[in-house]
């Protein structure tokens, strides 16, 4: 049996507040039962997301760098069709697609490169790297998790809730300051509040 943290009180099974003093009983959180997206289906999404991102990247204009908006695209795009609404799927999402088209990007231009037997100095002969450059290849990581946030937002949020905080939302709504606060009147006689 569990006492009142207030006056040491028995409490009885149940009680949202001490019979003797009014004080509010804090409840212990049930662990939950969370159903995280299975490794295949993050594989999936990443791969799905990686084509995207190549097709984008292919298609773009000869001579525009895109950084990393290709894969913030198709991350994005990715986490919603997939449904991650918790931030943890939809951050394991975002970085299987930029790991996995940064993969294949670099796979397919360093195969060009060889399958053409060219040096690097030969097909980046002119390319002077810019502070912008360094400044985008340092925001990579961090554009994942904002397409992470961004993604999971738009299939229904991030916050997970209890089924017990979710049950007293429920109830609030039916009876707006109803249960709760004629209860904590019952139990408590030094409450006037009407």
């Amino acid at each position: 049996m569990s006492h009142c943290k207030n006056c040491g009180f028995p409490l009885p099974e149940g009680a949202e507040f001490c019979p003797n003093c009014g004080a509010r009983v804090e409840k212990k959180p049930k662990p939950q039962k969370v159903s995280l997206m299975s490794i295949g289906k993050i594989i999936q999404a990443g791969i799905l997301g990686a084509f995207i991102s190549v097709m984008v990247s292919s298609l773009s204009p000869p001579g525009i760098q895109l950084y990393f908006l290709p894969s913030f695209l198709s991350s994005i795009i990715v986490i919603f069709l997939f449904r991650a609404r918790r931030l943890e799927e939809a951050v394991s999402i975002a970085f299987a697609v930029y790991l996995f088209a940064d993969a294949i990007l670099g796979g397919i231009i360093f195969g060009s490169v060889y399958v053409e037997h060219l040096s690097l100095s030969e097909v980046y002969r002119g390319y002077m790297l810019t502070l912008f450059d360094i400044v985008m290849y340092v925001f990579n990581p961090v554009s994942a998790l904002i397409a992470a946030y961004v993604g999971s937002m738009l299939t229904g949020g991030t916050e997970v809730k209890t089924e017990e905080e979710s049950s007293y939302r429920a109830r609030e709504e039916k009876e707006p300051g109803g249960i709760i606060y004629l209860y904590s009147i019952q139990t408590n006689p030094r409450s006037h509040k009407v």
